[in-house]
C-alpha cells in the first residue's frame, strides 16, 4: 500500500484546518469593533435651530451599551458636511444628576404567591437598590415615591445607602399619580443641578388617576428644563376601558355616631381613588328603602358634597338596595358608547330588615344583566348576615370584605377603589413621556425581571454621548437635513431632522422673480385662451349673422 496519498490527506487536511483557524482569528479579531454600532436615543433636537443637538449611544450586537471605544474621534456630519467633532472623553465633563421615582401604589402589592415569586412591591424594592448600586458613582441622585399623590421626596445626594435605606422601607398603598410624581422629579432636578445632565426614571405599574397635571403638561415642564424621562411600565397593558360603579350606601339608623363618620371619610377615598377621565360613579343611599340616585359624574366636589351629607336614620333595605343598584345601572347601558366595566358596591353594617327582595333575586337579576356586586361588611357575627353576602358576591362574580371595625373601614374602600379603577398601564402615554423627552420606555411584563431593567436603565445613562454643534445651512427652509454620526470607519449611525419654516429656493431675487413672473403667465394662459376662443366665437358668430 502506497503511503504517501495518506500523506497528502493529511497535509491538505491540516492546511485547511489552518486556513479555518487563520480566518477565524482574523474575524474574531476585527469583529468586535465592526459589530459596534451609533444608536441615535431620541429625534433630534432642533428647537434651537441653527443649534443641533442630537443624544446617542455606541451599542454591541447585543444592543448593550459599549462604554470602552475604539480610538478616535467621533465626527458629525449634516448633508454628508462635517460640522463638529470630538472626543468621546468630552462627554464625561458634564455630570449626571438622575431622580428615581417610585410607584409604591396599592396595586404594587400583588403579584407574589407562596412558591417565592416576589410581589411588585417587592421586587420594586429589589431594583430600586441595584440601580442605586449600578449608577454611575459620581452621579448625585435623588429619591421620590409617590401613591395617589408625591408624597416623599429626598432631594440630590451621593449617599446612596440612605437612599436604598428608604427604598427598603416603601410600603404600598393607595392610587397612582405618576404625572405629578414626575413634575416634583423635574423641578427638584432644575433646582439642584442645573449644571447636569437632568434625568428622571420612573417607574409605575398602573394607569394615573390621580394627577392634577395632564400628560401635556409635564412633556412641556421636562423639556423647559431640559429634563430626560425614562419610562418603565411594570405589568401588562391596560385597555382604557370606562369603569361605572353605584356606591349602595347604608345610613340606617345603627351607622349614628363613629360609623357614620367612617363611612364619609372612606367613601371620599373611594371616590379620590377614581380615574378622572376614564370613570363614573354616583351615590345610592339606603335605609328603610332605597333612596333616588343622582346622575353618573366623575366630579369629585360633587360626589363628596353627596357623601357628606349622609345622616343615620331608619332600618336597612339591603336586599332592594342592591336590587336598585343593579336596575340603576342597566338604566344608563343604553346611552354608553364603548366598552363599560360595571360593578354595584355595597356597604352595610346590619342584617337586611325591610326589604322586599330577596337574595335569590338578587343574584338572578345581576346574572342577567352581567353585573358583579362587591359587599363590606361591618360589624360582629350577630350583626351582619356574613353567608348571605358572601354567597351574593361568589355568586355574581364580585367579592366580600369583612370589616372588623370603623376604622379598617377607609383601607377597606380604598382596596377595593383600586382593584375596581386599576387597569394595567398605560403604555401610550408612557411612551410618549419617555420619548417626547428624549428617554426611552421599557415595557415589564413580568416583576421578577424588573430588576435587570433597572440595571439597564442605570447602565445606559453612563454611556449615552449628547452634542450640540451648529448646521452649516442657518436658514430654517423647511428642508429635511440628514446627519450621519462615525467613529473611525467601522461604526456609524444615521439620523435627521427638518426645520420649521418656508421652503424658500437659494438664487438671486432677480431670477427667482423672473422665474416667478413666467409661472404665474403660464397659470394664467389657459384662461386668456379661453377668452379667445370666447372673443373669436362671439366674432364668428356676428359676421354669419344677416
Amino acid at each position: 500500500m502506497n503511503p504517501f496519498p495518506l500523506r497528502s490527506q493529511a497535509i491538505r487536511g491540516t492546511l485547511i484546518f489552518l486556513a479555518l483557524l487563520t480566518a477565524f482569528v482574523g474575524s474574531s479579531g476585527k469583529s468586535a469593533e465592526e459589530q459596534l454600532r451609533i444608536e441615535p436615543l431620541d429625534r433630534v433636537d432642533a428647537s434651537r435651530f441653527p443649534e443641533i443637538t442630537l443624544r446617542f449611544r455606541v451599542v454591541d450586537a447585543q444592543r448593550n451599551p459599549v462604554r470602552h471605544l475604539p480610538p478616535g474621534q467621533f465626527v458629525i456630519y449634516e448633508d454628508g458636511q462635517e460640522v463638529h467633532r470630538f472626543d468621546p472623553q468630552r462627554t464625561t465633563a458634564q455630570p449626571l444628576a438622575v431622580v428615581l421615582t417610585m410607584d409604591t401604589s396599592g396595586s404594587m402589592e400583588s403579584g407574589g404567591n407562596p412558591f417565592g415569586r416576589p410581589s411588585k412591591m417587592q421586587a420594586a424594592r429589589q431594583a430600586g437598590e441595584r440601580f442605586f448600586d449600578r449608577l454611575d458613582p459620581s452621579a448625585r441622585s435623588g429619591l421620590v415615591l409617590f401613591h395617589h399623590a408625591p408624597y416623599h421626596r429626598e432631594n440630590l445626594t451621593r449617599d446612596r445607602q440612605h437612599l436604598k435605606t428608604l427604598v427598603r422601607q416603601t410600603q404600598a398603598g393607595g392610587g397612582t399619580a405618576y404625572l405629578d410624581a414626575a413634575s416634583v422629579s423635574i423641578r427638584m432636578l432644575a433646582e439642584q443641578a442645573a449644571d447636569s445632565r437632568r434625568v428622571v426614571v420612573l417607574m409605575t405599574d398602573g394607569r394615573d388617576v390621580n394627577s392634577k397635571l395632564g400628560l401635556d403638561e409635564v412633556i412641556e415642564e421636562a423639556r423647559r428644563h431640559e429634563t430626560t424621562v425614562y419610562t418603565i411600565g411594570l405589568g401588562e397593558p391596560g385597555r382604557n376601558e370606562w369603569v361605572r360603579t353605584v356606591l349602595v350606601l347604608d345610613r340606617s339608623g345603627s351607622m349614628a355616631g363613629a360609623k357614620i363618620a367612617a363611612l364619609h371619610q372612606a367613601a371620599r377615598r373611594f371616590v379620590a381613588l377614581m380615574s378622572a377621565h376614564h370613570s363614573d360613579t354616583t351615590v345610592l343611599p339606603f335605609h328603610t328603602w332605597p333612596e333616588t340616585p343622582g346622575p353618573f359624574t366623575n366630579d369629585r366636589n360633587a360626589l363628596y358634597r353627596q357623601i357628606d351629607s349622609l345622616q343615620a336614620f331608619g332600618n336597612t333595605a339591603l336586599y332592594d338596595a342592591i336590587y336598585e343598584g343593579l336596575e340603576t345601572l342597566n338604566a344608563g347601558r343604553f346611552a354608553e358608547k364603548g366598552p363599560i366595566r360595571r360593578a354595584v358596591v355595597v356597604f352595610t353594617d346590619g342584617a337586611d330588615t325591610s326589604s322586599r327582595r330577596n337574595p335569590l333575586e338578587v343574584v338572578a337579576r345581576a346574572k342577567a344583566v352581567e353585573v358583579p356586586v362587591y359587599l363590606m361588611g361591618l360589624g360582629s357575627d350577630d350583626e351582619i348576615s356574613e353567608p348571605v353576602m358572601k354567597w351574593i358576591a361568589e355568586q355574581t362574580g364580585g367579592e366580600y370584605y369583612r370589616v372588623r371595625s370603623p376604622d379598617d373601614l377607609t383601607p377597606v374602600f380604598e382596596q377595593l377603589s383600586i382593584r375596581l379603577h386599576d387597569d394595567g398601564i398605560d403604555e401610550a402615554s408612557l411612551r410618549r413621556l419617555a420619548e417626547e423627552t428624549g428617554g426611552a420606555y421599557y415595557h415589564v411584563r413580568d416583576a421578577d425581571q424588573l430588576a435587570l431593567n433597572f440595571e439597564q436603565v442605570a447602565g445606559e445613562l453612563a454611556s449615552v454621548y449628547s452634542v450640540t454643534f451648529r448646521s452649516h445651512r442657518a436658514r430654517p427652509d423647511g428642508t429635511s437635513r440628514g446627519i450621519e454620526i462615525r467613529l473611525g470607519e467601522l461604526v456609524s449611525g444615521h439620523t435627521g431632522y427638518a426645520t420649521h419654516g418656508l421652503i424658500t429656493p437659494s438664487m438671486n431675487a432677480l431670477v427667482y422673480l423672473g422665474l416667478l413672473t413666467v409661472l404665474l403667465v403660464l397659470l394664467a394662459m389657459p384662461g386668456w385662451g379661453r377668452k379667445l376662443l370666447r372673443t373669436s366665437s362671439s366674432i364668428s358668430s356676428s359676421e354669419n349673422s344677416p
